[in-house]
């Protein structure tokens, strides 16, 4: 089955975004569960243990039942806007103990930084910001007593245990947040190649390295050397491609896969095909049939049609059989194998006639 190139891109940040909502439903489940542990067991409180518990189950299964199907942003808004509100509540009888609990706030902001425009940064941080007046108001106009906790090695296991839960998260949305910036980055370039393919079909092979000499920019900035070096990645996995499918031949395969590729190069299949795509060729199945088809050529150039069936010299560069060589050799050189021929007969004869 031929994968388009929408499908490819998508894989790059729609696939790593949905990725980290999985592994982090997973992760906070997890850690929520465990605090209602801590909850009953250590704090003796059952009432925020049940809250927590229940919390945890709802979110976990929650996920599970949209998780085939729904809007990355819809969801998103939906649980840093929700999530908050929880945190505030168990909030309010810790912020007299402790202000650590505000700590399961902070990736919020991240979150949003990750998923989000830019503008939410900011509506989300002050949304945070609001929520932690709104409970250190309450807690000077209202007694919360739901529980007291009079013992400081209690309070110290309480805030060890909120300290590490958010390091975690805050580590696995900076590990997500590098690899889903590298992607935009790279995402970035091929829809500049694919401008320049749709608007200057004969410019299609432009170094998009050297983009800040084509916008007049002195000093390279920032951004500019990170496509750099992303196309330079792409530029060495080609250069390792042309190996293995020009040099050691293997475009002859018949049944020759990008996968087989991906396995010799030890890559994956999108990289292949990104650097592939940032070479000229719309796919893996183009540069397969291009180095094809110029073999094909080099064939009937190096030898006498007369001696030679046209069998030998299409079955020898890779094709299957000869409908598939007919059609694939007129989309790559515009004409048919026949009337190729016939135009290289002329110029041998020509030639001949000169000498």
């Amino acid at each position: 089955m031929m994968v388009t190139d929408k499908e490819f891109i998508n894989t790059s940040g729609d696939v790593l975004k949905r990725k980290l909502i999985s592994q982090y439903v997973n992760l906070m489940s997890g850690i929520l569960l465990v605090y209602s542990l801590v909850f009953y067991f250590v704090i003796k409180d059952s009432f925020f243990a049940t809250c927590t518990f229940a919390y945890s189950v709802l979110m976990f299964y929650t996920f599970m039942i949209i998780r085939k199907s729904y809007n990355i942003k819809v969801l998103v808004h939906l649980y840093i806007t929700y999530a908050p509100l929880f945190a505030g509540f168990v909030m309010l009888d810790f912020w007299k103990y402790s202000a650590a609990t505000a700590m399961w706030l902070l990736p919020v902001p991240l979150g949003a930084h990750i998923f989000l425009e830019k503008k939410y940064v900011y509506i989300y941080s002050v949304y945070i910001f609001l929520i932690i007046v709104a409970v250190t108001v309450l807690n000077r106009l209202f007694e919360f007593d739901y529980f007291s906790l009079n013992n400081v090695k209690v309070i110290v296991i309480s805030d060890t245990f909120v300290s590490l839960a958010n390091l975690a998260v805050f580590l696995v949305l900076l590990y997500y947040n590098e690899q889903i910036r590298k992607s935009e980055i790279e995402e970035n370039i091929f829809n500049k190649m694919s401008f320049f393919e749709e608007n200057y079909p004969e410019q299609a092979d432009i170094n998009f390295a050297d983009d800040n000499k084509v916008t007049g920019s002195v000093e390279p900035t920032e951004k500019d050397k990170e496509e750099h070096d992303v196309t330079d990645k792409y530029v060495t996995l080609f250069q390792e491609i042309k190996t293995i499918v020009e040099e050691e031949a293997y475009f002859k395969h018949v049944d020759f896969t990008i996968s087989q590729l991906s396995n010799i190069l030890k890559s994956n299949n999108l990289y292949i095909y990104k650097s592939i795509k940032l070479h000229g060729f719309s796919n893996f199945n183009h540069y397969l049939n291009t180095c094809r088809v110029e073999n094909v050529k080099k064939l009937l150039y190096e030898n006498d049609i007369r001696k030679v069936t046209l069998m030998y010299i299409y079955t020898e560069s890779g094709f299957s059989n000869q409908s598939t060589f007919n059609r694939v050799f007129k989309q790559i050189e515009g004409v048919t194998p026949s009337m190729f021929i016939t135009m290289m007969k002329a110029e041998r004869n020509k030639n001949d006639v000169n000498l």
